[in-house]
């Protein structure tokens, strides 16, 4: 089998709700998910399944449990995984290259490097030719998919 890039053991979180009680979201998960393979995650509205991928990303820590991200303990956001959000996150005043060059350049890729995976991402997703558009001028599932183009620019392990 395929190596794990994400291992949970016996993970459960919960948060206060508005009077002051811990509401167990994710009680005693374990899962693996390995290189190659593509998960969905399915259930009710409020029945975790963003906090698990919060979780797996890095974004939240547990409450109990253990989180390895390639073996290692996750105390924090892991470099290799990339997460797309329902609300688009694209700044406005960006065209989709500019937004899609962002986290590359963050990152510290030379210009040139950042343009060629830029449009490699962007062409990817279908998005070709509309590279100087800016988010208004764009349908939402070409927002959303503006910014799958952000988070695979940047070759993540997950997604």
């Amino acid at each position: 089998m395929a190596k794990a890039i994400v291992e949970l053991k016996g993970v459960g979180k919960s948060f206060r709700g508005s009077d002051g009680t811990p509401r167990s979201v994710l009680e005693g998960v374990d899962f693996d998910l390995h290189e190659g393979e593509i998960v969905a995650l399915l259930g009710q509205s409020g029945s975790g399944k963003s906090t698990l991928l919060r979780i797996m990303a890095g974004l939240i820590g547990v409450d109990i449990g253990d989180v390895r991200y390639r073996g290692q303990p996750l105390y924090g956001t892991a470099r290799g995984i990339s997460m797309v959000f329902q609300s688009f996150a694209l700044f406005p005043w960006l065209t989709v290259q500019q937004n899609v060059e962002l986290g590359l350049e963050a990152r510290g890729i030379a210009r040139v490097e950042r343009e060629k995976q830029a449009e490699a991402a962007i062409a990817m997703i279908g998005l070709a030719g509309f590279e100087g558009a800016l988010p208004r001028e764009l349908s939402g599932g070409m927002r959303q998919r503006a910014v799958i183009a952000m988070a695979l620019s940047c070759h993540p392990s997950m997604l």
